[in-house]
């Protein structure tokens, strides 16, 4: 893992802008080199019961050994291999039944793993803290049934778990007319309530009403596509952006502190308007269907990944898709023509731009990675083997 095998390319345009809480004063840009270098692939063998397609891994610490981790939705285990050796360390069998059930009625299910005696689960009905045995030490039912509406927890990188609370990402489908909608939930996993809500969307997310209105009018039929907020670092110091946006909002103890460039200065994100065409929603008569759309605006995709010291955090901008005629289906398919890997770093508070060679693009799932010591991990969009799952790992060194 630790032999370089080819260096793709360096030399980076560094740019931040940055803004106080009372001034609006820019930043100069500057220039700084790094050097981002291809390491040798990562293979994580599967067992038998596990599909290489579906899975959106995770990389979890847990005292001081590092674990790639992953929810196997057809046999219900949450894997932890080590990382290092490759092997399968854990296994955790969620009951179906009993007094450790588990269940997940809208198919939604995810996990944040603060030890191996305290993770944490979101079934959107029910929020679990369970054990590595799968034994159920917590259930508290969030909602009585499914409405876009309501205000649900979103475990994330961001999450922190102390004093019995969890201090974490919140968000909702739907903003209600008139309601406040909360980015974020300090929960006390014990009482089952929230203790506090906190970051309004309305003081951060531009043309906030616009995009409420719309999301209103598509749920009264189905088919919602919702402009998610994303987060990185942790409770003391919280980074947070949009899928449309170009800039980093800083909060310090839950209070807004600086706004930090961390795009790229040569091709801008798109607009709201952009966004809801990233998607076309089919209605019929008795169902609605979410699908992409081939052509595509410039917009950042899957999450905000950070390097496990919490200094590095990293993003993927795509500069646009075209169509695509897929030869098995015949249907058109979005085929993304260029994007560029952000980095920015919380010491410094800059942010670097790295131009994604065309020929990773073509191999990797852009929108699933995770990120070690070792650097950024993209998995391949298309198995060499059923057994296997592969990644491209790319480390990004200052030079």
């Amino acid at each position: 893992m630790k032999n370089s095998v080819k260096t793709l390319l360096f030399a980076l345009l560094f740019t931040l802008s940055a803004c106080g809480t009372s001034s609006n004063k820019e930043s100069e840009a500057e220039n700084v080199s790094y050097e981002l270098t291809q390491l040798e692939d990562k293979v994580f063998m599967l067992d038998d019961e596990t599909s290489v397609d579906g899975i959106y891994a995770k990389y979890v610490v847990v005292d001081g050994v590092g674990y790639y981790s992953f929810f196997n939705r057809p046999n219900r285990h949450i894997y932890f291999y080590n990382y290092k050796t490759g092997e399968i360390a854990h296994k955790i069998k969620l009951a179906e039944d009993g007094p450790n059930e588990v269940i997940y009625p809208y198919g939604f299910f995810e996990y944040w793993v603060h030890d191996f005696d305290n993770i944490f689960v979101n079934t959107m009905q029910f929020y679990y803290k369970i054990n590595k045995e799968g034994e159920v030490l917590k259930r508290v039912k969030s909602h009585e049934n499914f409405s876009f509406s309501d205000s649900r927890l979103s475990l994330d990188a961001s999450t922190t778990f102390k004093d019995g609370k969890l201090y974490t990402s919140n968000t909702s489908f739907v903003t209600a007319e008139g309601d406040t909608s909360w980015l974020r939930a300090n929960y006390d996993f014990e009482k089952g309530e929230v203790d506090k809500y906190y970051l309004d969307e309305r003081t951060i997310i531009p043309d906030f009403e616009e995009k409420a209105e719309r999301t209103r009018e598509m749920a009264k039929t189905g088919g919602i596509t919702s402009l998610g907020f994303l987060f990185a670092g942790d409770d003391q110091n919280l980074y947070g952006t949009s899928q449309i946006s170009d800039s980093l909002y800083y909060f310090e103890n839950s209070e807004f502190k600086e706004t930090y460039f961390a795009g790229d200065p040569e091709i801008k994100s798109t607009d709201l308007d952009g966004f809801f065409m990233l998607s076309i929603v089919t209605r019929t008569e008795n169902s609605v269907s979410i699908g992409p759309n081939p052509t595509q605006p410039p917009h950042f995709v899957g999450n905000l990944h950070t390097s496990p010291d919490k200094q590095m955090i990293y993003r993927v901008l795509v500069h646009g898709t075209k169509p695509r005629v897929n030869p098995e289906t015949n249907k058109e398919e979005p085929k993304v023509f260029g994007a560029s890997l952000i980095v920015f770093d919380t010491k410094t508070k800059k942010s670097g731009v790295i131009k994604l060679p065309e020929e990773l693009i073509d191999q990797v799932a852009l929108n699933n990675a995770f990120v070690t010591e070792e650097g950024i991990h993209f998995s391949l969009k298309e198995a060499n083997s059923e057994s296997e799952k592969v990644y491209k790992v790319l480390k990004v060194s200052k030079l």
